[in-house]
Parts: structure tokens; sequence; C-alpha cells
């Protein structure tokens, strides 16, 4: 009996310690959803908007109309593989943005977040 309880808990263990120790796969589809561009360069200019102000269907708006087609636009939860990860400095703002490819089409979309500014208001005498 005793030799049983003891061969248990090390099949136990043994699962407990496969489990901890197993990754996911970098091209395992996750769920996502929210605001992406079809270009890189529209989802940083999508930034920008929402880095100044504008709500994210009026920034996703003015980025179309520039580029003069459907770029950005609201996707609703779709499984996408998260393909490229960059960090942009524009106009002295950070901007975090992720391309995902989308399944089952197979097309990279961007998204992303801004930080906020590596500038200061304050001169360096008044730091």
């Amino acid at each position: 009996m005793h030799w049983t309880n003891i061969w248990r808990a090390s099949c136990l263990l043994a699962t407990v310690i496969a489990s901890a120790f197993a990754t996911a796969r970098a091209d395992d589809p996750i769920r996502v959803s929210g605001y992406f561009c079809g270009a890189k360069s529209d989802q940083v200019a999508f930034l920008q908007r929402e880095a100044a102000g504008d709500s994210e269907e009026i920034a996703a708006n003015t980025v179309n109309k520039v580029v003069g087609k459907q770029s950005c636009a609201f996707f609703l939860p779709a499984h996408a593989i998260a393909a490229n990860d960059q960090t942009v400095i524009s106009g002295g703002v950070v901007y975090k943005v992720q391309s995902f490819i989308f399944l089952p089409e197979k097309v990279e979309r961007w998204t992303g977040t801004y930080f906020g500014s590596m500038q200061s208001a304050k001169t360096y005498s008044e730091l």
C-alpha cells in the first residue's frame, strides 16, 4: 500500500512538472479584437490621432480618408497568430505596434497602443 501511494505521488509530480514547463507554441492562434489597420504606417497614424484626443472611430475614419481606402476598422473577436512586435517613436511619443495574421484568410493586420511623450514641457534647469 505504501509503494502505491509513492507511485501515485510520483506520477502526479511528473504531470505537474510537465504541465508547468509546457509552453504555448509561437504559432498557436489567440483570440483578438479591437481596431486593426492594414499597414504599420496606418496603425501609427491611427495611434497618433488617438494620442491627439480623437476617439477610436474618428481616428480610424480620418486615417481611412487620408489613405483613400478602408485600412483601419474594428475587428470582432477572431483567431489570429501574433507575428511581429515593434516599438516606434514618432514626434516624441512612444508607440508599441504588433501585427497579427488573421485566420483562415492569412491576412496581416496591425494594432497597437501609445505610451506617452518622451518630451518634457520643463526645461533642463526646471528638472
